[in-house]
């Protein structure tokens, strides 16, 4: 048997269309599911997974998905359970386009033991104060300029209230030296954790922190009672990390994106 054989059919599902999984923050955060697709949206993003329709179907389908997205630019990831077969194709066709970060393809990896790595000075973060820390870290790392961070500032306060009050998400913060150096999320679900936000201050890279909040999120995990992590990585920067981790690859997904909405 395969390491890919060992991850159960739901932690699979998991890995290839999480939105249909993941818990809610509302009034942050929404979700409209159809028997065609899934469309998760927050204030200024949309994601769309798990579309199923007929050849005939997909211009309907597009229609009915951009009356969701409206005023955003929606992410669209198809995996081996989309259909029909030349989706992105279709897709394409009809005004889709590569994504603006380049990154047309995803590794859906997954693992249900414990990572290959160590533990170290990570914290949740239960308060304000680590809050606007850990957004502070992936503002640095990800290069948010004044004016991006000040329209997030805003409103960082009541983010932290409704994440808090939903459990939806679960922050990180890393030390390094004593000082706050990394950071990352993970969304729950019933199935287990989604991976996300993993950020590095440019001081503290190559130390490893990227793998102890791995880690953590594993912990995290197996207090909730879902001992299992899943994550849509690129293929050519984390998938290689997480895989010498102990995760495996389940499948691939394809990623478009439509800008047609703004």
């Amino acid at each position: 048997m395969s390491a890919g054989d060992a991850i159960p059919e739901p932690v699979r599902e998991l890995a290839e269309v999480p939105d249909r999984f993941t818990r809610l923050t509302p009034g942050h955060v929404d979700r409209v599911e159809t028997d065609r697709f899934v469309v998760v949206r927050g204030g200024w993003w949309a994601s769309v997974e798990g579309i199923r329709s007929e050849p005939d179907e997909v211009e309907e389908v597009l229609r009915e998905v951009r009356e969701v997205t409206a005023g955003v630019t929606a992410t669209w990831r198809i995996g081996p359970s989309a259909g029909p077969p030349d989706l992105e194709r279709r897709l394409r066709a009809l005004g889709l386009h590569t994504p603006a970060n380049g990154v047309s393809e995803l590794a859906a990896l997954a693992t249900v033991g414990a990572p290959t790595a160590p533990p170290g000075d990570v914290r949740r973060v239960e308060t304000l104060d680590d809050y606007r820390i850990a957004v502070g870290v992936r503002w640095d790392a990800f290069g948010k300029s004044e004016e991006q961070r000040e329209a997030e500032q805003a409103s960082l306060a009541e983010t932290f209230e409704a994440l808090q009050e939903s459990g939806a998400v679960v922050d990180f913060l890393a030390y390094a030296d004593g000082r706050p150096a990394a950071t990352a999320a993970s969304v729950v679900t019933e199935r287990g954790l989604l991976l996300v936000g993993g950020a590095t201050a440019a001081w503290a890279r190559g130390r490893g922190l990227y793998r102890t909040l791995v880690r953590a999120r594993w912990d995290e995990a197996v207090r909730l009672g879902t001992p299992a992590l899943v994550v849509q990585a690129n293929p050519s920067t984390s998938a290689p990390i997480l895989m010498r981790l102990g995760f495996v690859e389940t499948c691939r997904l394809r990623q478009l994106e439509d800008s047609a909405s703004v």
